[in-house]
C-alpha cells in the first residue's frame, strides 16, 4: 500500500495585534529562550509556567514566572501559547487542550504539531523585519538576522522611515 505523501504546510505572513491578547509561554528552558527575545520586543506581558528557569527568564518585569508543572487547565483564557517542554506526553495535553479551546499554539520544537510559527523579529519604532525558515532551520534564522543587524545601519533606517511617515501625512 503506497502512503499519501503529507502536504507540506503553508503560511501567510501576518502582524497580529497582540495589545489586548493573554500569551503564555510553557516551558522555561533553551527552547524558549529566543522566543523570549522576540517578546520581548512587543512590550506586552507574558506569563511562563515551567518547573525550572534559565537565568534569561529572571529579572524580566514583563514576564510573570510560574514556577510549577503544566497541568489540563492552564491554557483557559488565553490567546497565544508557546510550548517548549520537550515532552510528547505533556506536548499532546497542550495541543488538545489548545484545540479544544480555540487556541493558537505555537511547538517550538515540533512545526507539525504547531497553529503557526514565530519568525525571529527585529523591530524597531517604525517598523520590522521578520525572518523564517518556515520552522525548518531555527539556527539558521538565528544567523540570518545577526547577518542583517550586523549589515544593515538599523538605526539610520529607522530615522529615515520615521521622516518619510511624517513627509506622507502632509
Amino acid at each position: 500500500m503506497v502512503q499519501k505523501r503529507k502536504e507540506e504546510k503553508k503560511y501567510l505572513p501576518v502582524m497580529l495585534d497582540i495589545t489586548s491578547k493573554k500569551i503564555l509561554i510553557v516551558g522555561g528552558g533553551r527552547a524558549c529562550l529566543e522566543k523570549l527575545r522576540s517578546l520581548s520586543q512587543t512590550g506586552v506581558k507574558v506569563d511562563v509556567i515551567s518547573l525550572e528557569f534559565k537565568e534569561e527568564f529572571f529579572n524580566q518585569s514583563w514576564l510573570n514566572l510560574i514556577q510549577r508543572q503544566y497541568t489540563v487547565g492552564d491554557l483557559k483564557g488565553y490567546d497565544i501559547v508557546y510550548s517548549g517542554v520537550n515532552d510528547p506526553e505533556v506536548e499532546l495535553q497542550i495541543r488538545e487542550e489548545a484545540q479544544a479551546e480555540n487556541i493558537l499554539v505555537n511547538f517550538v520544537d515540533n512545526v507539525e504539531f504547531s497553529d503557526f510559527i514565530s519568525p525571529s523579529l527585529i523591530q524597531k519604532k517604525f517598523f520590522s523585519i521578520f525572518v523564517s525558515t518556515f520552522g525548518k532551520g531555527p539556527g539558521m534564522t538565528k544567523k540570518i538576522r545577526k547577518e542583517i543587524e550586523t549589515k544593515l545601519d538599523l538605526d539610520s533606517l529607522n530615522l529615515e522611515t520615521e521622516e518619510y511617515i511624517k513627509n506622507r501625512k502632509k
